[in-house]
């Protein structure tokens, strides 16, 4: 009997371990990421695609990068779009209400998001590119107030138009964190993630520049049609040259996306 109650507490205590070890991790990766992560949290946002049925077509990510509105995100979670909507950190929705870029070779959008606050809380963007080796923290969405990131390494800096950058990552992207923000170790953002493809997706991800997406402009040439308003053809400065259509409804009206030159 006592040998028999024995074994069972040494087994016990293997049993713990495992749970131990996970615990113990957590509060590691907590106690490694900076002061700042917590706050800066809260300029990311999920984002809600509606189609013309109003049925939901997709959900993202985005981040607010200026306290009136401005944000970003990926132009493939946009596609096929007539309204979208941003639900913040406090679980509050708010409508997207025009289009200020767009750029579907490196997937980013530039948009506006009608705040029901008088200001929201936003990421800066970085203005000088990080090096080689320079720490990158990858902020997720989340209802929660934790310091819960993940971190990683930069491991190549491209340059692409106009001398902006875009980035490979030696950090392991999950499917629910594209068009998350990354940023440097003093908070600003000079990213957005994108996944890998193939073999590379258990090691490494890319961010596109945050301040290219942040340079994306659209030019607009209006013309009447009998089932709209009017529509807009967009052409991107900057971008591939390439032409997309969208429906070019003045925010408001029956809430959908308006295209802003």
């Amino acid at each position: 009997m006592g040998r028999g109650f024995k074994n069972n507490k040494i087994m016990k205590k293997f049993l713990l371990l495992p749970f131990i070890f996970v615990c113990l991790s957590v509060q590691w990766s907590m106690a490694q990421a900076p002061k700042w992560v917590e706050k800066a949290k809260r300029a990311v946002f999920s984002v809600v695609i509606y189609d013309k049925n109003d049925k939901i077509l997709n959900t993202g990510n985005g981040f607010f990068v200026t306290e009136d509105g401005v944000a970003l995100s990926d132009y493939s979670l946009f596609k096929g779009a007539e309204r979208a909507v941003i639900i913040n950190s406090e679980g509050k929705q708010m409508p997207v209400d025009a289009v200020l870029g767009a750029n579907d070779m490196y997937d980013v959008i530039k948009f506006r998001v009608a705040i029901t606050e008088k200001k929201v809380p936003a990421l800066t963007v970085a203005t000088v590119a990080p090096a080689v080796g320079a720490e990158a923290y990858l902020l997720p969405y989340s209802t929660q107030k934790d310091r819960t990131c993940t971190q990683g390494k930069v491991k190549k800096v491209t340059k692409i138009e106009d001398n902006y950058s875009y980035y490979t990552l030696d950090m392991r992207l999950k499917d629910k964190m594209v068009s998350c923000p990354v940023a440097d170790a003093n908070g600003q953002v000079f990213g957005l993630a994108q996944k890998a493809s193939g073999q590379d997706t258990a090691s490494i991800c890319y961010a596109a520049g945050a301040a290219f997406a942040m340079s994306q402009r659209i030019v607009a040439r209006r013309y009447y049609t009998a089932e709209y308003w009017y529509k807009e053809r967009i052409t991107r400065y900057g971008g591939a040259g390439a032409c997309i259509f969208v429906c070019g409804f003045f925010a408001g009206k029956s809430g959908r996306i308006c295209v802003v030159a």
